[in-house]
């Protein structure tokens, strides 16, 4: 099994497995923040997505 820092390497390089495993592995974290006000908000779990997704591109593993 791969340990996080691997998947997220891979999901650096555009794998969309490692990808989608990232994704099902914070889903719980966005799911959260949707429900943060009582309701859930749908377009707060999709802007918690993105951001997520974008973050994958921008952020720097230290070594």
């Amino acid at each position: 099994m791969e340990n996080l820092k691997e998947i997220f390497l891979l999901a650096k390089l555009n794998n969309q497995q490692a990808i989608e495993r990232l994704i099902t592995r914070f889903s719980p974290l966005m799911h959260k923040m949707a429900w943060k006000t009582g309701n859930y908000d749908e377009d707060c779990f999709q802007e918690c997505a993105v951001a997520f997704l974008i973050s994958i591109s921008k952020f720097e593993i230290r070594k």
